[in-house]
């Protein structure tokens, strides 16, 4: 049986990460020791593909603690810039397809989370909100979502999926809601947490995800999806987080999005 990291190898991890010891090397020497593959790959900024979940006992990569209405991750990781996951292959490619058919049926032009005057050129992709359209397919989409991340769907917003022509894209921004903002998007529902992507196509060219202040560029692929926590593990507002939709440069892009809160709906 792996056991779970203690918190004084997640100190000894992060003394030889200053030391710019090779990760590789620190992992397997984790894994010889008998700890969890996947909470060491976090622990060491390792990208953490869908296999490393197979191997965790197919447990929820998420998982919600509904006494204190606060997400965790299972590793329980502390001290880490953000907490960031790329899973490939989340989606087949027919069922790709099929939401892209749904998405671009009903599209509208997207809008972001201000008061006042903003730069019309900021966000310029177009947007479905999917959870609307209530068909058994959307709602199977959804449940796969929120069964894999481990949280009730009470706890999500609806469903969306975002379209992005040649040139459109997302400037860089939060997915959290600062402080003005919340007063107007926060009606008991609380701050984002987890935010739950899924690009639907491969790109041509461009149309990348940056997460700047992390140093990380994830690259459009049919199916993956980029899952982070947007807040830190004391529920501040994790900067860490800010990223953007690179402009698509030949070709096009869509997505879907799933937000989750830190209170259910009523």
């Amino acid at each position: 049986m792996q056991k779970d990291l203690t918190q004084d190898k997640l100190d000894w991890i992060f003394e030889n990460i200053k030391k710019d010891s090779n990760e590789n090397e620190l992992l397997e020497s984790l894994i010889a020791e008998g700890f969890e593959i996947s909470q060491c790959k976090i622990a060491l900024g390792l990208d953490l593909g869908i296999e490393d979940l197979v191997q965790a006992k197919e447990v929820p990569l998420i998982q919600h603690n509904y006494s204190s209405n606060k997400s965790i991750s299972v590793s329980n990781i502390k001290n880490v810039p953000a907490e960031i996951y790329e899973v490939e292959n989340f989606l087949s490619k027919k069922d790709c397809q099929r939401l892209i058919d749904e998405i671009i049926s009903q599209l509208r032009p997207s809008t972001i989370a201000s008061s006042g005057e903003y730069d019309p050129t900021f966000r310029t992709s177009s947007t479905c909100d999917l959870g609307y359209k209530n068909t058994s397919f959307i709602d199977a989409i959804d449940k796969k979502i929120c069964d894999f991340i481990g949280i009730d769907i009470s706890y999500g917003e609806v469903l969306q999926g975002q379209h992005y022509l040649e040139g459109q894209e997302f400037k860089e921004h939060t997915d959290y809601f600062d402080a003005e903002q919340l007063i107007d998007h926060d009606k008991g529902r609380g701050q984002r947490t987890y935010t739950f992507m899924i690009y639907l196509n491969d790109v041509l060219e461009g149309g990348e995800t940056e997460f700047p202040k992390l140093n990380r560029m994830f690259s459009p692929k049919a199916g993956k999806a980029l899952i982070w926590n947007n807040l830190n593990e004391d529920s501040t507002l994790n900067g860490n987080t800010t990223h953007q939709a690179h402009p698509v440069q030949k070709g096009n892009k869509t997505i879907v999005t799933k937000w989750f809160r830190e209170n259910f709906k009523n």
